[in-house]
């Protein structure tokens, strides 16, 4: 199953779903901009998965670091 920029893989084992986040959908996300969600992304404390030149998060992992940053 694949929604727009954002690909969902099922996993047999856990049977649950693990969604990537592309920097469009960060920004979205975030409510910034693309220039800005690009900077966040590259922060050292932001749990960036490179797949080539592309720059994913998977979405659990986006929402423990933006919990933690609120806190």
């Amino acid at each position: 199953m694949e929604t727009k920029g954002t690909k969902i893989i099922e996993c047999q084992e856990e049977h649950e779903e693990l969604k990537f986040y592309g920097t469009r959908d960060v920004a979205k996300i975030l409510g910034c901009s693309l220039p800005t969600a690009r900077d966040v992304m590259m922060r050292y404390d932001f749990p960036l998965i490179r797949v080539g030149k592309n720059m994913k998060v998977s979405s659990k992992a986006l929402e423990e670091w933006s919990m933690k940053r609120h806190t």
